[in-house]
């Protein structure tokens, strides 16, 4: 099924991809947005050009059966989770959740999965590239017909039941300071049955007309209260898992499903990296052979927002993975 260009994300097309189409009313207002804010083309005014912002997220999901040394230790051991501010972390705790910082170089038997032989599956970077402060979801498996789940609320439990629940991270990157990138999560589960509505597309721009779209989705429960915010330097690695002894939590519903065709249960770890253009400098080529091709990834909008998603991109400011 084909999907709908929206303004913003044809713009972010054209300034990642840097292509030069037929000229349209989308790329008009691209150009009168370049000249009159970014001081391109315009003698008039002085300064630097001043390109858009941009953030750029490679992700990696390792699974392992649960308990296996790569996912339960060996990545915990060299992972700084006291980075993590203590209220936070008592909170993601409290749920099952694990969240920490590696600096410098993975060990060797993490760099090693994204080599993987059959029967393992090869884990891969997926690279994700947005506008400054716009979110993207992150989904981590699965979902599942019924689960019991209990949350822990600053020091108060209850249990909730879902049907159909599949839960996910909601991902923001935000620059910060000169090099950093600032990583905000936050848990969600979509549940129950999908419903038809009818909502305003997210992420048009305030040079496009707002613009509606018919909807069926699930209920979306946002946990707020886990939300956390990292900055990110360059050469860190945000590491996010579960504690697999704490039973229905949420920690253990992100991160542990059963294995297909097996009765053992698959222990998944989330890595993060995040890189960012910097303020006056076009970013590089980042999307590859973006249109006409529905096979490759890169030509794929993410719903509800302007994200770009893609196997084929670089990092910012590193060599191809």
């Amino acid at each position: 099924m084909s999907r709908k260009l929206t303004p913003s994300a044809a713009m972010a097309l054209l300034a990642l991809v840097g292509c030069n189409p037929a000229r349209s009313d989308i790329r008009q207002r691209a150009d009168q947005v370049v000249a009159t804010v970014f001081n391109s083309n315009n003698s008039s005014r002085s300064g630097d050009r001043v390109e858009p912002k941009f953030c750029k997220l490679d992700s990696a999901i390792i699974s392992r059966p649960a308990g296996t040394p790569l996912v339960e230790t060996s990545l915990w051991g060299v992972t700084d989770e006291q980075a993590i501010p203590h209220a936070t972390r008592q909170s993601l705790e409290a749920n099952g959740l694990r969240v920490g910082i590696v600096t410098g170089d993975l060990p060797a038997d993490v760099t090693e999965a994204f080599r993987s032989k059959p029967p393992q599956v090869e884990t891969q970077w997926v690279h994700i590239a947005l506008p400054d402060g716009e979110h993207t979801p992150i989904v981590l498996g699965d979902p599942v017909e019924a689960v019991t789940l209990l949350l822990n609320h600053g020091g108060k439990v209850d249990g909730r039941n879902y049907q159909d629940a599949l839960g996910r991270l909601i991902v923001t990157p935000s620059q910060a300071g000169q090099h950093d990138v600032e990583v905000r999560i936050v848990p969600q589960i979509q549940h129950g049955a999908k419903r038809r509505t009818i909502g305003a597309l997210e992420g048009t721009g305030a040079f496009a007309p707002q613009e509606f779209a018919i909807k069926d989705a699930q209920q979306e429960e946002i946990l707020r209260e886990l939300a956390t915010t990292i900055a990110l330097k360059p050469g860190q690695t945000l590491v996010i898992g579960c504690r697999s002894e704490q039973a229905r939590s949420l920690g253990t519903f992100l991160f542990l499903q059963p294995e297909p065709k097996s009765d053992r249960i698959l222990q998944s770890i989330l890595l993060i990296q995040a890189s960012r253009n910097n303020n006056g400098n076009a970013p590089p080529k980042l999307v590859e052979e973006v249109a006409g091709d529905p096979a490759n990834p890169a030509a794929v909008i993410a719903p509800g927002g302007t994200s770009i998603l893609s196997k084929v991109t670089r990092p910012f400011d590193e060599k191809t993975r």
